[in-house]
């Protein structure tokens, strides 16, 4: 297995200290990781992002660990949903020319209250299966591979995860699993990842810690924290990615409250003795 840091893992950072796309990769570079995931939000135009992609990580040395797509397919508004589509569209070309080995996509945001709600998780799961018919298309023109996350409510278990990739049947979609974000849906992480493991493309690496919330079926809610100081058992989902021989790559996406500046060193402190 392979590390590397997400852009958005330093999205405050970024934007307060007016970061560019090198100076995220001098970074992770003086971090010790071998690769970065750029985010599309924090890119220029898709005419831009070849050249500042590739360039940043030449300069230093990295290796492209994934380019991250942010959608959202679960809409009843026409308009907005062509939005969606065409915005994942009009990036295929860059996920090719960078040669990024993945990309990482979502499903739809789902709220929690209609987590439960049979119907409205039935209609989201068709739209979100009807963009990806449309985007795969443009998949198989380049050869790249989509990587569905655990994200926004929809997909968000495991079981969601396979049911849809399963459903779409394509080798060129496969799963992002974020091992904290089962945990939006009660599900624990190295649960969830054992579900999913079998299609892995991709992961993300974050931790949450759990606040009693007995609105929840489950009996809890989560907060965003710096990677081992919560919940998430990381040593039991790289033993099921093991078990299943993933060498791709983990990639840390710090979401906590800590400052970036520490929060993210002491993260990838903890990759470093967790992970093989």
């Amino acid at each position: 297995m392979k590390k590397a840091i997400c852009h958005y893992s330093f999205h405050r950072r970024w934007d307060a200290e007016k970061w560019d796309a090198n100076r995220l990769a001098e970074e992770v570079r003086n971090l010790g990781v071998e690769g970065v995931d750029f985010h599309v939000r924090y890119l220029k135009t898709p005419a831009e992002a070849p050249s500042l992609i590739l360039n940043a990580i030449g300069k230093h040395g990295l290796v492209l660990s994934g380019l991250s797509m942010s959608n959202d397919f679960n809409t009843d508004d026409p308009a907005k949903f062509k939005q969606q589509v065409d915005a994942v569209k009009n990036w295929v070309p860059v996920i090719d020319k960078v040669r990024a080995p993945v990309s990482r996509i979502f499903g739809g945001h789902l709220p929690p209250e209609q987590r439960l709600d049979a119907a409205a998780k039935a209609k989201g799961r068709q739209r979100i299966l009807d963009a990806l018919e449309i985007i795969l298309r443009e998949a198989e023109k380049h050869g790249i591979v989509f990587a569905l996350e655990n994200h926004g409510g929809l997909p968000c278990t495991g079981e969601e995860q396979v049911d849809v990739i399963k459903t779409v049947n394509s080798p060129l979609l496969r799963a992002t699993i974020d091992v904290g974000n089962y945990m939006q849906g009660g599900q624990e992480g190295h649960v969830g990842t054992k579900v999913a493991a079998e299609y892995c493309a991709y992961v993300h690496f974050k931790d949450f810690r759990k606040v009693k919330d007995e609105t929840k079926p489950w009996g809890w809610t989560i907060e965003a924290c710096t990677v081992g100081d919560g919940d998430v058992d990381h040593p039991a989902c790289i033993a099921e990615l093991q078990k299943i021989g993933y060498d791709g790559f983990i990639a840390l996406e710090y979401e906590g409250p800590e400052d970036e500046q520490t929060g993210v060193p002491r993260s990838v402190d903890y990759m470093n003795k967790v992970m093989p």
